[in-house]
């Protein structure tokens, strides 16, 4: 039975999902656990859980409540079956499926008998897009066999979009900061190299395209880094010679 919901609650939720960090899911403060916790606490009698992986190399992250709950999303993982998985695989939603049917024994043999164990009959996802990827879900489980309300699937999908959206803006700003960080490193070698040389052109009266001629031989010769060389000629620990 869906629980009335106010125009407050919802723009609490949305708030909070723009606001939330992104950090661990145990975080209760980070946007995981947000949206798990407005999942449970928006969508009827469904309990959410929110499945996210970043990329192919890293461990799946899950959020919700309840550690045998958390420990079967975790395992579906590594089944690649249930419906956070196949939500994320297809990046299209999983309909309200019945544990106890067909659909579910077949395709999820696994998950399937465990979720029932747990008190569950009925389960759906929805993508989590993140930019032009599909980088996990978030799940809901019903109880009994009661079908979950169709209405509250689109509010569901809104509130994981929020999240992705949070997600994407923290991935476009963490790649921006990278990106800021090797063209800081980048100009601190040139600079470093230019004095270098000029340090080399007057000391040893040579034109600068001779000091880093000097440099460079100097570098490979030795197997170092050319700005290391520069540096150490820069701060006068490195005397080179020329020819």
């Amino acid at each position: 039975m869906t629980r009335p919901m106010s125009q407050q609650r919802l723009a609490r939720a949305f708030v909070d999902l723009a606001a939330s960090p992104v950090t661990e899911p145990s975080d209760t403060t980070g946007l995981l656990a947000a949206l798990a916790a407005h999942g449970t606490e928006l969508l009827g009698d469904c309990t959410a859980i929110v499945l996210y992986v970043p990329d192919e190399h890293a461990p799946a992250e899950v959020a919700g409540i309840g550690a045998e709950l958390m420990r079967l999303a975790h395992d579906s993982v590594g089944w690649d079956e249930g419906p956070g998985p196949e939500a994320r695989n297809t990046g299209r939603p999983v309909p309200d499926t019945a544990l106890d049917g067909d659909r579910a024994r077949r395709d999820w043999p696994r998950y399937t008998p465990r979720a029932r164990q747990l008190g569950y009959g009925r389960a759906a996802a929805l993508p989590l897009h993140v930019g032009d990827d599909t980088l996990g879900a978030l799940i809901l489980l019903g109880p009994g066999t009661t079908p979950l309300p169709s209405e509250l699937f689109e509010l569901a999908q809104s509130l994981t979009d929020a999240a992705g959206w949070t997600l994407e803006r923290d991935r476009r700003l963490r790649e921006t900061r990278a990106l800021a960080d090797q063209l800081g490193q980048a100009l601190t070698s040139r600079i470093v190299i230019e004095q270098a040389k000029g340090t080399l052109a007057a000391r040893l009266s040579i034109s600068v395209d001779e000091a880093f001629h000097l440099l460079r031989s100097h570098a490979r010769s030795h197997r170092r880094r050319l700005t290391d060389v520069a540096r150490e000629v820069v701060e006068h620990r490195l005397e080179l010679h020329a020819d």
